[in-house]
């Protein structure tokens, strides 16, 4: 069964999570920017990810039964850390990241919440949508940042994508609406709980949770300081980042148009773990000018489906919020632990090590997990 939706509604939800995509992707975009500005090494920025991307991992926690009124303190929220970013100090950055990144995890989990609860009969499809629509605004934010910087400061883009939050946070206070209750269904008890298990979900599903997002985090966030050292081209260095999530939205965009075949999505899960670990050699191994954009891209592409495939699997389980927590924690962990581990070797393409081994335990698990997927669909189907 399906909630009726407004298209005023749709839309504002829509263009929010673009947004959100925009939020997550622009402390990356502007990486080097900030770094200058605020004189701060490789540890430091790591930091400054670590807390901003931890605030979104709670932010997760921070969702209440109204998952629109959610979404109005979570975008005040993001407004109030993306002003703050535009005129804190140094110290003062590591105070805005933490409200910032608060504001996006609530905000995203409380519209993925609401619009899988809307959507009850086809949510693997709505899920991907909303991660396909995230792409779009995360893709287009490197380019943007990089117009923006040529006329305007760091503080100015920060400045607007706070202003345009304000007018959500009164839009969802004032007219949103929660589903009805009576429309949610019960998580659907599978077979694969037994044996590998963790409270509410398998324990390998668990710990996947964690991977996709701290990948994703750890190379969106870095990868644009990776290419500036390496071949010292702006507009490389611009491209580098559009590739990675132009690539990711592209794959997203293709899983969505065959959402309806529900018995490929095992083995897309599959060949999507192979491309990201691939992509992630290329671009570590290759020294080439222009060959690590391949390779960006090739990443990028490979980990768009794999979180909400994964995200579809683990709410057969629960509807906890616990389980965007362990996702958002993935964010907060693989880009810190990149940046200290590139400042301690002196090298950044050391420090991408970390999401590399991320990606080697992602190609594992993922497999197992998508077989055990795979059974019970098997399973459920013969009944």
């Amino acid at each position: 069964m399906q909630t009726p939706q407004s298209f005023p509604s749709r839309l504002v939800i829509y263009l929010s999570f673009a947004a959100t995509g925009m939020g997550m992707a622009l402390p990356g975009a502007v990486l080097p920017a900030l770094l200058a500005h605020w004189s701060l090494a490789d540890r430091q920025a790591g930091l400054l990810f670590f807390l901003g991307w931890m605030g979104s991992s709670i932010g997760a926690l921070m969702v209440r039964p109204s998952r629109s009124r959610s979404i109005a303190a979570g975008s005040l929220l993001i407004a109030a850390g993306a002003v703050g970013m535009g005129f804190s100090s140094k110290t003062g950055s590591f105070v805005s990241m933490t409200v910032f990144g608060l504001g996006l995890g609530l905000t995203m989990t409380a519209t993925s919440l609401l619009q899988a609860a809307r959507h009850v009969d086809r949510r693997g499809a709505e899920l991907n949508r909303l991660n396909l629509i995230w792409a779009l605004g995360a893709s287009t934010c490197p380019t943007l940042a990089e117009h923006s910087l040529r006329v305007a400061s760091a503080r100015a883009i920060f400045c607007a994508l706070g202003l345009f939050f304000v007018a959500v946070s009164v839009w969802a206070y004032a007219l949103e609406r929660d589903p009805d209750r009576g429309v949610q269904t019960a998580p659907v008890p599978v077979p694969w709980r037994k044996g590998w298990s963790l409270s509410l979900w398998p324990l390998p599903l668990v710990i996947m949770m964690l991977l996709p997002s701290g990948i994703e985090s750890s190379m969106g966030g870095w990868i644009a300081a990776y290419v500036q050292r390496t071949h010292h081209a702006i507009a490389m260095t611009v491209t580098a980042g559009s590739l990675f999530w132009i690539g990711l939205m592209l794959s997203r965009t293709l899983v969505f148009s065959i959402a309806a075949l529900h018995r490929a999505e095992p083995l897309v899960l599959r060949v999507s773990l192979c491309l990201v670990l691939a992509g992630t050699l290329i671009v570590i191994a290759d020294s080439a000018r222009l060959g690590a954009l391949p390779g960006i891209f090739l990443l990028g592409f490979g980990l768009g489906p794999v979180f909400p495939l994964l995200l579809a699997i683990a709410l057969q389980y629960s509807e906890n919020t616990a389980i965007f927590f362990m996702a958002g924690l993935g964010s907060a962990f693989f880009p810190w632990l990149t940046g200290v581990v590139s400042s301690a070797a002196g090298s950044l393409r050391a420090g991408l090590l970390v999401p590399l081994a991320a990606s080697a335990l992602l190609a594992v698990l993922g497999f197992r997990v998508s077989a055990g997927q795979h059974r019970v669909e098997v399973a459920s189907r013969k009944n």
